[in-house]
């Protein structure tokens, strides 16, 4: 079974069985009858509500907060061919294993993309060394199957 992380169970929210949804790519949960939980196998999704700029979501069976706790912090999957276009044009699974370049030089492989709480930071494999790099403008471009670091922070070459 193929699946991919699309994000992460979050607190309890209220007291009838939600849970906050922490994802890169949010709408990947909206219109999908189940999800996969980390662990714990398929789950009926009853409904998901937005809360702000993040989402609320309520499974089959889970109807206290107490429910509801016994989940928070998993992983949701799903399998690739049920996730809708991403918004930003890529999800971050699929930049993983795509060739890095610093201008037309090879510089190594994405081999994780870190969601740190402040920024996204792309993983990137050159030779024995792991780089930390901000996967933001000015830093890189995704394009053509490729990540071109345009703009390296300081010291990360070094």
């Amino acid at each position: 079974m193929n699946l991919v992380r699309i994000g992460r169970l979050g607190r309890p929210h209220a007291l009838r069985g939600g849970l906050k949804f922490r994802s890169e790519a949010p709408e990947a949960l909206l219109d999908q009858p189940r999800v996969y939980l980390e662990g714990l196998g398929w789950r009926a999704v009853a409904r998901v509500e937005p809360l702000g700029e993040d989402l609320v979501v309520y499974f089959v069976g889970v109807e206290s907060r107490e429910a509801a706790e016994e989940l928070a912090g998993l992983d949701v999957l799903l399998e690739p061919e049920n996730l809708p276009e991403p918004e930003g044009g890529w999800y971050y699974f699929q930049l993983v294993g795509l060739p890095v370049f610093l201008g037309e030089e090879p510089l190594g492989e994405v081999v994780d993309v870190m969601d740190t709480g402040a920024q996204d930071v792309l993983v990137v494999r050159r030779g024995a060394r792991r780089l930390l790099v901000p996967l933001q403008a000015p830093y890189v471009e995704v394009a053509e199957g490729a990540v071109r670091l345009v703009e390296p922070p300081e010291g990360l070459l070094e």
